[in-house]
């Protein structure tokens, strides 16, 4: 069977106003995927290539038990190889009446994994989370699901268990559920697409607001290399600058934003001029650009503090200016 390639829009606008009154949203690089039969949309960089790839075994192997794989769609960056394939991400839809169970222990060859199901429970209105099997320190049983994060539609994302992380699991309804897992190694892309997932229907989740809708999908677009470029651990284009998460560094000058020294043990500190940022903790309270200054792995100083962040918490004291 022919794979079908979808049509790649410059950037996509999303109508909301008529199916949640609000106004649209448009992201320069990036476009949106409209699945109309299963009832969701996702956001992803316009350049990569929509795949609609056959399926061939329906539950997975097994590895989905008790389910049915709807449709596959690959979504992968043609401008990048690892190996004979471009990297990317792919999309599962899976429809489980009794919720989605996922043998990520005895039917995977690394045994890492845990044999688990989520379910929605009626009574508590609370996702479940089955443990199946004894894969974790965890005894098997029934507890609450971690829900750590929600896609800017309101949707629980939950963890799959593929090996090292690389799946998320985002339920659109009690019975029909969509797995995201990427395609290439030591890469998130697939959680950076699931944060977009927007369900399309009466059960429909709270829609974010819409500068954190444009937030979420630029953040995917920056971290899957559709908006801006990389200098260190940061991202900048010609409006912002990003951190190493893809979310914006407010306040940061994109045209001035440069690492502060080409000097490897200065690479997590970068300035604009007016502030010194540091990787993961953005701005350096009172830090002088002018006279920072790298001590150590975990120590600066300028010329009026010292900074300290041996602890885990920055403590800053005070130095003569000619020390």
């Amino acid at each position: 069977m022919l794979r079908r390639l979808f049509p790649i829009l410059a950037f996509a606008v999303f109508a909301h106003a008529g199916l949640f009154g609000q106004a649209q949203t448009a992201v320069p690089g990036m476009s949106r995927f409209t699945e109309p039969n299963f009832g969701f949309s996702f956001w992803y960089p316009a350049a990569w290539k929509m795949i609609d790839e056959p399926v061939a075994d329906p539950t997975d192997g097994g590895w989905f038990q008790n389910a049915r794989i709807v449709r596959e769609l690959q979504i992968r960056n043609p401008a990048a190889y690892q190996g004979d394939q471009p990297p990317g991400v792919a999309l599962l839809e899976l429809t489980a009446p009794s919720g989605l169970t996922e043998l990520g222990h005895s039917r995977s060859a690394s045994g890492l994994g845990e044999d688990a199901r989520y379910f929605f429970d009626s009574k508590t209105q609370r996702w479940m989370y089955a443990q199946l099997s004894k894969a974790s320190n965890r005894p098997p049983g029934i507890y609450p699901a971690e829900i750590g994060q929600r896609t800017m539609g309101g949707l629980p994302i939950l963890g799959g268990e593929l090996r090292g992380g690389a799946e998320a699991i985002v339920p659109l309804d009690a019975s029909h559920f969509l797995a995201i897992r990427t395609l290439n190694y030591n890469y998130d892309s697939h959680n950076y697409l699931a944060a977009t997932i927007v369900a399309i229907g009466p059960n429909a989740g709270k829609l974010a607001s819409q500068p954190q809708q444009e937030d979420t999908i630029r953040r995917e677009g920056v971290k899957l290399g559709a908006i801006g470029e990389s200098i260190g651990f940061w991202y900048k284009d010609n409006e912002h600058v990003y951190d190493s998460t893809g979310k914006v560094l407010r306040g940061a000058d994109p045209k001035t934003f440069k690492p502060l020294s080409d000097d490897s043990a200065a690479d997590e500190f970068a300035t604009d001029g007016v502030h010194v940022y540091r990787a993961y903790t953005g701005v350096v309270p009172g830090a002088d650009p002018k006279t920072f200054a790298i001590l150590g792995p975990w120590t600066a100083k300028d010329a009026h503090h010292t900074y300290d962040w041996k602890s885990g918490i920055l403590r800053i004291g005070t130095v003569t200016a000619h020390q």
